[in-house]
């Protein structure tokens, strides 16, 4: 989704380009938040 979305920020300029990007900025922040919270979870189904 995020490669989507700098796709289309890059044929843009000025201030749509900037919320485009500030859009793949906050795609990828909740893709790490995403992975980390599935990660947590995971090792914690192995403990004890």
């Amino acid at each position: 989704m995020a490669a989507t979305a700098y796709e289309s920020a890059d044929q843009l300029d000025g201030e749509k380009r900037k919320l485009a990007m500030g859009t793949v900025h906050l795609i990828e922040l909740a893709q790490s938040w995403v992975d980390s919270v599935i990660d947590e979870t995971s090792t914690a189904g192995n403990v004890g």
